[in-house]
């Protein structure tokens, strides 16, 4: 059994955004899980939060353009993605000058592990 950590609101049966969701959401989990067993507050959870912006980043654009080509209705969708960007770098800024609460990071970073059938 593999763990499918992507929320089902997200799977859109369309294989190229679902394995995009999917590996982002793998990435979600592995920078919480480093955050978490940091002993100095950030261990490599910061570059790796780093690495996540950048993916998300790429993610977003690809997506909304996916969505401009296809005529699909984004503008809210584009929004919350301008949402998730500003507050994964406002915590960048936090880690950076140690100022960063890791718990209240953590409720951000929501996968929860379900079991694949």
């Amino acid at each position: 059994m593999s763990a499918i950590l992507v929320p089902t609101g997200l799977l859109t049966g369309v294989a190229e955004m679902d394995g995009q969701h999917d590996r982002l959401f793998h990435e979600i989990q592995q920078v919480k899980d480093a955050l978490l067993a940091a002993t100095d507050g950030q261990g490599d959870g910061l570059a790796m939060l780093s690495r996540l912006a950048e993916g998300l980043d790429q993610h977003f654009l690809w997506e909304e353009e996916s969505a401009r080509t296809h005529d699909i209705p984004f503008a809210d969708h584009a929004r919350e993605h301008a949402r998730i960007g500003a507050f994964i770098r406002a915590k960048i800024n936090e880690l950076n000058s140690g100022e960063c609460n890791i718990p209240a990071l953590m409720v951000f970073m929501w996968p929860r592990r379900r079991s694949s059938n």
